[in-house]
C-alpha cells in the first residue's frame, strides 16, 4: 500500500509541476505552429496559381484553335472544342473555390493574402 501512495504522490507532484506549462502551451503552440501552417498554405496557393496558369494557357490555346477552325470553314469541328472549354472553365472555378477554402481555413492566422486567380 505504501507503493500506491508513493505513485499517487509522484503523479500529483508531476501534475503540479507541469500544469502551469500545460496551461501556457496552447498559446505558445499556436504561435509556433502558425508559421508552419502559413508555409503549407503558401505552398498550396503557389500550386493553385500554377495550375490556374496552365488552365488559362490551355483555354487560350483551345480558343485559338476553335477560332482557326471557324475561319477555315470547319466550324462544326470547332464546336467539339466547346466541351473542352467548358471543362477548363469548371477547373478554373474549382481552383478559385479551393483557394477560397484555404483562405477561410487560415483566416486570422496567416497574414499573407490568397492569390488573385483572374478568369478567362
Amino acid at each position: 500500500m505504501g507503493t500506491a501512495r508513493r505513485r499517487v504522490a509522484a503523479a500529483a507532484a508531476l501534475v503540479a509541476l507541469t500544469l502551469p506549462v500545460a496551461l501556457g502551451a496552447p498559446a505558445g503552440a499556436a504561435v509556433r505552429g502558425a508559421p508552419a501552417i502559413c508555409a503549407r498554405v503558401q505552398a498550396r496557393y503557389a500550386r493553385a496559381a500554377a495550375a490556374n496558369t496552365r488552365v488559362k494557357d490551355a483555354f487560350a490555346k483551345a480558343s485559338a484553335l476553335q477560332a482557326e477552325l471557324a475561319r477555315t470553314g470547319r466550324a462544326r469541328l470547332g464546336q467539339r472544342l466547346n466541351a473542352r472549354l467548358a471543362y477548363l472553365q469548371a477547373v478554373h472555378a474549382a481552383l478559385v473555390a479551393r483557394v477560397a477554402a484555404f483562405a477561410a481555413r487560415v483566416q486570422g492566422r496567416c497574414p499573407a493574402p490568397p492569390p488573385n486567380l483572374p478568369g478567362f
